[in-house]
């Protein structure tokens, strides 16, 4: 099915088909688990009355012989049925992770609603393994109905009466107890509410106490840290009077319950209609009664929990947006690059193929349009619509007049390399950072290169130099140094056209005018191998990049557009003001 018709539902009973051997298999062998604890007193209680009662050696041999087999069947059952049902569920935890992951990083995944990366990476991690928890509890909700066929079948072969009491009495304790817990539970939930915004508000102050002291304030801010503690020691103390209420009617009821059986249970044995070794085996089955029924009513809640946290990865799967396009244009390193975006006083605005190009935006808000827009390739319409308070036209990014969106997403990379301010490192080596699995330049290319983006310098404070081992998403390294190796890796793959943001917003002024006589550098030394410098547009205000551009357009804040060099445009008031703030 594909996944813009994918619904929660259709999720589970895909993930339930393909693990229905597993299930099944799961089910046999937890149902032998649950019988097995349902038959333990019961088994006991036939050893009392038959061989104890008797005094018959033989027989309790053989009755010890048959609980030893019995204590055999529950544990391997547990044991292996546990892990039949947990593999499958793990295997579907996978296999979505994976799916998720091929979706949100696949080039065309154009989402119609707006997710915060946090929001995915709990989807992934969090809902992910609630939904493929349903694998494991249809395994234990179908063997704790055997078990309870098992109990039932027992209490009403011991006595007809004493067994009919216990299944009416047990479910009757089990419901008055599933009324009292949440009622019970809600005020410690209010308390634990408390006591994390209390722990919160005493940590945001012992963050800040250093600054409180610069400013004469760390005694108010002890007396609020004193305050924010001791409401959290009342909430805590509160909390636990809550829970042992939980506790106790808990206790209380389950007691009720066995008192109930005991009590009708001595009865018959009074009466001549029981044995001792039936009434303990009796009490026993009805104390375990209540774990297969508490593991029904789970499975079913955990179905709930199941189809809503599987509604959420299929409306995270269904949110493909614009189908990618398929188009495959020649790739051309001096590519024209254009953008059509409304609110420009010229449309397309076009850039000069082949040229080094400083694009400045007045506007804050056009600027962070165009921003996303160099960085992603294309603007959602309905991200459009809601900035414009209309159904207004998305932006585009053209690329030798072809809008970026309509073409193949896998080729894409080899016409147009597109580098978003954030720099996103891979855990690995600095290479492996910069080229990926390809080879290195030739020396004198590899040397540009590394000046152009100023890692000849971070190399220099690295013993291992290119194979300096980078942590996951680059937390080994400054803002400054994950910057550069960005940099590094947009320039790097020969004549490309190129999107750049902001490319040395974190490094300082001398290692940016390095970085600006590099590219200049790197870029005439392309143009001498005859292969070309490739189209080159740049999202910045810094003067050193605007310096050494080609040509730069500015946007002026009425949509007009002026196309000239830094120097000339110096004399421009309102470029002096955008570019030097």
């Amino acid at each position: 099915m594909s996944s813009s018709m994918l619904t929660g539902r259709t999720l589970l009973r895909g993930m339930l088909r393909a693990e229905r051997g597993r299930i099944i298999g799961a089910i046999a062998l937890l149902s032998c688990w649950t019988a097995g604890e349902a038959l333990v007193p019961a088994l006991v209680g036939a050893t009392i009355d038959h061989a104890i009662a008797g005094q018959s050696l033989p027989l309790l041999v053989v009755w010890l012989a048959a609980l030893g087999l019995c204590f055999l069947m529950l544990s391997s059952g547990y044991r292996l049925g546990a892990r039949l049902g947990n593999s499958g569920m793990n295997r579907q935890v996978h296999l979505m992770r994976t799916r998720i992951a091929e979706h949100v990083l696949d080039p065309g995944y154009r989402p119609a609603t707006a997710r915060m990366p946090g929001e995915i990476a709990a989807i992934t991690s969090v809902d992910t393994t609630v939904t493929a928890t349903i694998i494991r509890q249809a395994s234990l909700g179908f063997s704790a109905l055997a078990g309870l066929l098992v109990c039932a079948g027992y209490l009403l072969w011991a006595n007809l009466w004493v067994g009919l009491a216990v299944l009416a009495i047990t479910p009757l304790g089990m419901a008055a107890l599933r009324w009292l817990t949440p009622r019970l539970s809600r005020a410690s939930d209010r308390l634990q509410s408390d006591i994390a915004a209390s722990g919160a508000a005493a940590a945001d102050l012992m963050a800040g106490v250093q600054v409180l002291r610069g400013i004469g304030g760390q005694d108010q801010a002890s007396e609020r840290y004193r305050a924010a503690s001791r409401s959290a020691a009342t909430a805590g103390v509160a909390s636990a009077s809550a829970t042992g209420r939980i506790e106790g009617a808990q206790v209380l009821i389950s007691g009720l319950v066995l008192l109930s059986a005991a009590s009708l249970g001595a009865w018959q044995v009074a009466e001549g209609a029981m044995g001792i070794g039936t009434l303990l085996g009796v009490l026993g089955v009805a104390q375990f009664l209540s774990t297969p029924l508490g593991t029904l009513v789970s499975t079913v809640e955990a179905g709930t929990r199941s189809i809503a946290a599987a509604d959420r990865v299929a409306a995270l799967l269904a949110d493909g947006g614009r189908q990618p396009g398929t188009r495959r244009p020649a790739a051309e390193p001096d590519a024209a690059l254009a953008l059509d975006v409304p609110g420009l006083g010229e449309r397309p605005l076009v850039f000069v193929p082949g040229r080094f190009t400083v694009l400045v935006c007045a506007n804050d808000s056009m600027r962070h349009r165009l921003a996303k827009l160099l960085s992603e390739g294309s603007e959602n319409p309905g991200t459009a619509a809601v900035r414009e308070g209309t159904a207004a036209a998305a932006a585009r990014l053209l690329v030798d007049g072809i809008d970026a969106a309509q073409i193949d997403p896998a080729y894409l990379p080899q016409l147009l390399r597109m580098a978003p301010h954030q720099a996103h490192l891979i855990e690995g080596s600095v290479k492996e950072n910069i080229v990926g699995d390809a080879a290195l330049p030739d020396p004198q290319t590899l040397q540009l290169l590394l000046r152009a983006s100023g890692v000849d310098e971070l190399l220099g404070t690295l013993t291992d130099g290119l194979e300096h081992q980078v942590q996951g998403r680059g937390h080994n390294l400054s803002g400054g140094q994950r910057q550069r190796i960005a940099l590094a890796r947009a320039l790097s793959g020969g004549p490309l056209a190129r999107v750049l943001h902001d490319p040395t917003s974190a490094v300082d002024s001398v290692t940016e005018a390095n970085i600006a006589q590099g590219l200049v550098q790197l870029r005439a030394h392309a143009a001498s191998n005859g292969a070309g410098a490739g189209t080159l547009l740049v999202l910045s205000t810094s003067p050193t990049l605007l310096h050494a551009a080609d040509e730069v357009l500015f946007l002026a804040a009425d949509g007009s557009i002026t196309r000239s060099t830094h120097r000339a445009l110096a004399e421009n008031t309102t470029y002096e003001k955008v570019v030097g703030r």
